[in-house]
């Protein structure tokens, strides 16, 4: 497999810092010419129901949407439903729920495959290729350039795909998602342990806030979701970030010392008792729940959940901590986002035009609440940004001038294939069961036949 120019590309998107975006991609486009009408607005507070009412003169458009999480549905009620009918008074908008992660991926596959294909729907990498493959995926290229909406953002360029075409859109908050452990202080305190700065502190405090009876971790099992999406990129990336980059890029694979060490840390955190039993079958809701409820000490998540979470004055968050001394969380991180994540439009739609309006619609909407909660984003809405909350001041400080930003392994560098096993396998280290010898075995397997990288 060769190593194709994606990664370097993220790499420097990275390297922007705040204002990079996280999204893209490309197909071929139609013969129809753009609009060049601008982009509608979401500002208007009329309230409205999830489908416009019933017009002969509308135009019908379906779309599917991730549904999975607190912010998701946020947008929809607060940004997406009250806002439509007047920014797009020509459409009857039908929203399908999708889901997430594997559910929404095999959702759409089965509908790529039937031709039942909805006109707008949330892009992801695990599932765009087989999608592009088809013609299922438009190049926005062409409608976001004529209308005028590819300036709204900060950083036009990262919405590149690899091939240059221009597949999703959306807000550019994703660049600044990444994983990091919430903990609740006065959990801590009760425990008598402070926050943890190496992984073997990080076991040490679990132990004693499992002595205390609590639960000291939590973060999504099921499906792989935690160990494909982030755990083992940060078991790997904090022993050894160039390992871990090095995977991202294809340049090494599962024989690697560091690699497999990050494995094993995994195999470790589930022996010695951080995450709760059943952690393997364990969904994103509850998960979130154990936390919020104050059940469990830590959440392993993303910071897409921090406006929620900063709510809540007992909850703060740390870096993962350093598994050697290759690592320091002041120079690394994780970085989520690809230019394939976003709302996109159906190749085969019959209206690509107005397709391509909601689209932008969409996108704008995320823009906005993203932009209500603080979280820094490169659509440029037109508001001033409101006030961040000093949690939210605290992360954009940390991540801000960190100069080494690794893109995610599990949005940059998996076809559909590989992104389904690799799922399997995660949920399968997280058993305590399987040990981390016969993951890296497997995953040498499913790594060498990955075709993300092909020509």
């Amino acid at each position: 497999m060769k190593t194709k120019s994606k990664t370097a590309a993220m790499f420097l998107m990275a390297s922007t810092l705040l204002v990079a975006t996280a999204c893209s991609s490309r197909e071929e486009t139609k013969s129809n010419q753009p609009s060049g009408n601008p982009s509608p607005s979401a500002t208007s507070k009329e309230d409205n129901k999830s489908t416009t009412k019933t017009d002969s003169k509308k135009t019908k458009m379906r779309v599917i949407t991730i549904t999975t999480d607190e912010n998701r549905n946020k947008i929809m009620e607060q940004f997406i439903k009250p806002n439509i009918a007047s920014a797009l008074p020509n459409l009857e908008v039908e929203f399908e729920p999708g889901g997430g992660g594997e559910d929404m991926a095999n959702k759409l596959k089965t509908l790529n495959a039937s031709g039942d294909m909805p006109d707008v729907f949330w892009n992801d990498a695990g599932y765009f290729t087989p999608l592009k493959s088809t013609g299922s995926i438009l190049d926005l290229t062409p409608y976001i350039t004529k209308d005028g909406f590819l300036g709204k953002y900060a950083v036009p360029d990262a919405l590149k795909h690899v091939d240059n075409g221009i597949y999703s859109l959306s807000s550019g908050a994703d660049t600044y998602f990444t994983p990091v452990i919430f903990y609740h202080k006065d959990m801590f305190e009760k425990a008598g342990v402070k926050v943890p700065t190496t992984f073997d502190e990080l076991i040490q405090i679990s132990k004693t806030l499992k002595s205390k009876g609590m639960v000291p971790a939590v973060t999504p099992g099921k499906d792989g979701w935690g160990p494909k999406l982030f755990m083992l990129q940060q078991m790997i990336q904090t022993g050894d970030p160039q390992a871990m980059a090095d995977l991202v890029s294809n340049k090494t694979d599962f024989n690697n010392p560091s690699v497999k060490e990050g494995a094993a840390r995994i195999e470790k955190l589930v022996k010695e008792g951080v995450f709760p039993d059943g952690i393997a079958n364990l969904d994103y809701g509850p998960a979130m729940e154990m936390f919020t409820s104050k059940k469990a000490a830590m959440l392993w998540m993303f910071t897409w959940e921090l406006p929620n979470l900063a709510k809540d004055e007992t909850v703060d968050f740390f870096p993962f901590p350093s598994a050697s001394d290759k690592y320091s969380p002041t120079k690394n991180v994780q970085f989520w986002g690809s230019p394939v994540n976003g709302y996109a439009v159906n190749g085969k739609t019959k209206n690509p035009e107005e397709a391509v309006k909601l689209a932008e619609f969409l996108a704008m909407a995320d823009a906005l609440y993203f932009e209500s909660t603080g979280a820094p984003i490169s659509l440029k809405t037109g508001n001033k940004a409101m006030d961040r909350s000093p949690l939210m001041q605290k992360f954009v400080d940390w991540y801000n001038p960190i100069p080494n930003k690794i893109a995610s392994w599990a949005l940059n560098s998996l076809d559909a294939k590989t992104s389904a096993e690799i799922s399997t396998q995660g949920a399968n280290l997280l058993t305590g069961e399987y040990s981390a010898d016969n993951f890296n075995v497997a995953m040498n397997k499913i790594w060498s036949e990955n075709t993300w990288f092909a020509k």
